[in-house]
């Protein structure tokens, strides 16, 4: 069923709205205070440009462009606020030092003409939003499917509780897996259900799950254990309902958004605040890099193509985040066509690779259209390097635990390239592993500054291959 779904592209679209319109705004009151006519000075335009960009580069670091389905009014109402309090006063520092003023009075009705109209206009924009939102949640237009995990007493327990509330959430549990083949269950006959976690993967998919929520009995931790691992690369939202000492001695966060105490399991590692920083670093980097490097992207365009027959650039899918597949581009290092016996992984001195091919590689160059693929948000700057779904079914095999390497972004770089380097065979990648789950287990703000740095000295020595 196709629901009619806000996109969080209207929140951002508001928030530049409400920027542009404030700061033409602030320039008139601007005139009013200092009493001079209004014109359109030198730097307006360009100032403009700024301002806006300060504003959305905050709200983006607060979390402000996350599911409009899950925001709260009057959350909304305080965090807006207090951003506008901390733009409004940074801005007010700069206008301090670029006009002294011998009197101070101008500086607070400058400080206000700034707050009143960027909180206000800003509010007001995001309040039709969530208005509209609230409404479509409260006639049933918009819901999520929920995946009901367990087995006898606590899972009818759950359930018994969930439909006492089922007026004031929009959560819908519409299928439920038996972990253990338990028939004590009684659910509604328009649950759908399932017995077998092995099909855990296709449930998601053909019943379009977006939440899991997990009761099996904590004693059984094999079973616990088994569906964490399988859901480790799933997009989806999980939860475990909590016993009363998980409550009582504040250990997990609970989330009650069904009105009934859940623990949320974060799928990412990273703090939230530290998820959005590093997300901002991706876009303002991976941006800059394509605008700086611009005239070494056309050399290498250039010298690609006069260097063999073929195309400039190699397209190939691999699987990045969630497990979710994704096209990786890179500038071509190898002769055209050349996996047309199937697959085949790279070697130091491979014969399919061109001379100017292993200059790219030497010095990294053929891996700089990924900078396209971290501006979409497909990759990150750091993080386990993405491989192709045809070895990754070859490793999890053997090693089923690769799965939590989806737990974050694929990167340009990672600790297992910087430790390991490329692997040339699937062993390779098996012995490179470890390093990337260390990474993922170990993630932080601090590591990835790491690890770049390490890679910048790589690749100013051109010890790439």
């Amino acid at each position: 069923m196709n629901q009619p779904r806000i996109h969080i592209i209207w929140y951002f679209i508001s928030d530049i709205i409400s920027a542009i319109i404030t700061w033409i705004c602030f320039y008139f009151l601007r005139t009013i205070i200092q009493h001079y006519s209004f014109s359109v000075p030198s730097g307006f335009y360009l100032g403009g440009f700024l301002y806006v960009l300060g504003w959305i580069s905050l709200y983006f670091l607060i979390g402000s462009y996350e599911n409009i389905y899950e925001k709260s009014r009057v959350n909304e109402f305080f965090r807006t606020l207090v951003i506008s309090l901390i733009g409004s006063v940074a801005l007010l520092f700069f206008f301090i030092l670029k006009n002294p003023q011998v009197d101070t009075e101008y500086y607070y009705l400058e400080f206000f003409s700034l707050l009143i109209p960027v909180f206000v206009l800003t509010y007001l924009l995001r309040l039709i939003i969530l208005t509209k939102a609230k409404r479509q949640l409260k006639r049933k237009k918009v819901f999520f499917n929920v995946l009901l995990i367990g087995s006898g007493k606590n899972a009818t327990q759950f359930f018994d509780a969930f439909a006492k509330t089922k007026g004031t959430t929009n959560y819908h549990i519409s299928s439920f897996l038996n972990s253990n083949g338990n028939n004590g269950v009684h659910l509604p006959e328009n649950i759908k259900k399932y017995t077998t976690l092995a099909d855990l993967n296709a449930i998601i998919i053909s019943d379009n799950i977006e939440e899991v929520i997990i009761t099996v009995e904590k004693n059984d931790r094999m079973v616990l254990t088994n569906i964490l691992q399988q859901l480790s690369d799933k997009d989806v939202n999980i939860k475990i309902t909590p016993d009363a000492v998980d409550i009582i001695s504040g250990a997990v966060k609970t989330n009650n958004v069904m009105g009934i105490p859940l623990i949320d399991v974060h799928s990412g590692q990273l703090p939230g605040w530290q998820k959005n920083i590093k997300r901002f670093i991706d876009i303002c980097f991976s941006g800059f890099c394509l605008i700086i490097l611009s005239p070494i992207l056309l050399y290498t365009i250039i010298r690609t193509k006069f260097s063999s027959k073929g195309s400039i650039f190699y397209v190939q899918d691999r699987v990045g985040f969630k497990g979710k597949i994704f096209a990786i581009y890179k500038f071509r290092s190898m002769v055209q066509d050349a996996e047309k016996d199937g697959p085949q992984l790279s070697s130091y001195d491979d014969a399919r690779v061109t001379n100017w091919g292993r200059t790219m590689r030497k010095w990294r160059l053929d891996e700089l259209p990924q900078l396209w693929n971290i501006l979409k948000g497909e990759m990150s700057l750091v993080g386990p390097r993405p491989e192709r779904k045809f070895y990754i079914d070859q490793i999890e095999l053997q090693y089923p635990e690769y799965n939590y390497l989806f737990k974050v972004k694929p990167g340009l770089t990672s600790w297992g390239m910087v430790q390991f380097g490329y692997a040339s065979s699937v062993d390779e990648m098996i012995q490179r592993m470890p390093y990337d789950l260390m990474y993922v287990e170990n993630v932080s703000i601090g590591l990835d500054l790491k690890i770049m740095l390490h890679t910048i000295s790589i690749i100013i020595a051109g010890k790439g291959k």
